[in-house]
């Protein structure tokens, strides 16, 4: 009997937590002109997704992204645009640039989208900006304690490598830290030591 008793409790228990939590969701009404709604099906059924999951990510990216990228003068340019033009300037001028858009332009993101420039900030903007939402590189990172491993894979070329790994080298002097690289044509490897 006492178990009985002791399960209703718990079960009342968490009842009433989740009444005095937050809620995870909200329910809102939207009117979608009918074209929307259809390409919006179309969508969800190809990714084999809900609409409402869908349509969350889109609303997502608009509010994490879009509303603010405009407001810091973003914008999208084809990986085949930019290789050419990666292609067309000179190595050590790439460089060049890459150091220069790592200490002006990598300060200004972090701290226009996170309101603070620290790693924390900076690995965000890595993995969320840069990666998620510029598309620049498929990013992955791992931290095991005393160092973290950035890996940037862009594949667009060796002078797009040179970018990034200057601008990397760049952003994480500014907090202090020294971050070695590695270079191929398709991708960036860097490494730095917190410890």
């Amino acid at each position: 009997m006492e178990i009985g008793v002791s399960l209703v409790q718990g079960v009342s228990q968490l009842a009433n937590a989740r009444k005095r939590s937050k809620p995870r969701s909200t329910t809102r009404t939207l009117r979608l002109e009918s074209e929307l709604d259809e390409g919006l099906s179309r969508l969800a059924d190809k990714d084999n997704i809900s609409v409402n999951l869908l349509i969350n990510k889109a609303l997502t990216r608009y509010v994490e992204w879009d509303a603010n990228s405009e407001k810091f003068g973003l914008v999208s340019v084809s990986k085949r645009l930019l290789r050419s033009l990666f292609d067309y300037v000179p190595e050590k001028d790439v460089r060049d640039l890459g150091t220069k858009s790592g200490k002006e332009g990598g300060p200004e993101l972090v701290t226009f989208f996170y309101k603070k420039f620290d790693l924390e900030s900076l690995l965000k903007a890595f993995e969320n900006l840069t990666s998620k939402y510029m598309n620049n590189f498929k990013f992955e990172h791992n931290f095991d304690g005393k160092t973290h491993t950035l890996v940037m894979k862009h594949d667009i070329g060796l002078n797009a490598s040179a970018y990034y790994a200057e601008s990397v080298k760049a952003v994480f002097a500014l907090l202090g830290l020294k971050a070695k690289t590695s270079e191929t044509e398709a991708q960036v490897v860097a490494t730095v030591n917190v410890a």
